[in-house]
């Protein structure tokens, strides 16, 4: 990693790591969305991203449209692979919730050191998702492309009586506590098998059978879930 890349500072690496994370999942990265995500100003994250411009991690077109360079990627792909260990070491080592590590692995993914990340790595089995079900870049052959290489489609997509295994939790809503303890209540967690009963449109939400249990959730909800056919 360069020295450059090096010295960016945690919010950086937070920039740096949304901007990868939606376009993996197919999103169009602009400033607006930033915004949105972060809860901050419109001009907090235009200087922001000014300022990724600059020190060569993004680049932006004439549309305003945000993507990482190689050394953006790099950086990110770094960040992401320290925070997707440690929420793998919470989790089979530490024995906590798979829906309870996301917080814990933010305050400690600046803080592991390449040695370190290299022993949690062989202690852990060599893993190749975090608990939530997204990839470890490095650890699968490309991280960018590993819902597109499995064929991943959003739970709201899905026909009604389809048979869905969940693949993984978008990342987008992983700082979501909230929501991820209520996906935890209602049994819908990475590897689970369900059904996709129905929509019900006057409700905006989705119909499921999971483990034999009636559930519905909103259609916001579902369109954050990543699913294969079963």
């Amino acid at each position: 990693m360069s020295q450059q890349a090096g010295a960016a500072t945690a919010k950086v690496e937070e920039y740096l790591e949304t901007i990868y994370n939606m376009a993996m999942e197919g999103d169009v990265v602009i400033g607006a969305r930033l915004a949105e995500k972060f809860q901050v100003a419109p001009p907090s994250v235009t200087e922001m991203l000014k300022r990724l411009v600059r020190d060569g991690y993004i680049e932006m077109d004439s549309r305003r449209q945000v993507t990482l360079t190689s050394q953006g990627q790099e950086l990110a792909e770094g960040v992401l692979r320290r925070h997707r260990l440690t929420e793998r070491f919470l989790v089979d080592m530490l024995g906590m919730g798979w829906h309870e590590v996301h917080e814990e692995a933010c305050r400690l993914e600046h803080f592991i050191s390449g040695a370190m990340e290299q022993r949690v790595m062989t202690a852990l089995g060599h893993p190749t998702t975090c608990p939530h079900g997204n990839p470890i870049p490095g650890s699968v052959p490309d991280a960018r492309s590993y819902l597109a290489d499995h064929n991943a489609f959003r739970l709201s997509q899905a026909d009604t009586g389809e048979l869905v295994r969940i693949l993984c939790i978008s990342e987008a809503v992983e700082d979501e506590q909230e929501l991820i303890s209520y996906l935890n209540e209602k049994g819908l967690k990475p590897d689970q098998t369900i059904r996709l009963d129905g929509y019900s449109e006057a409700e905006a939400s989705v119909l499921l059978n999971v483990a034999d249990r009636h559930v519905s959730i909103p259609g916001r909800v579902a369109s954050k879930i990543w699913v294969v056919v079963a």
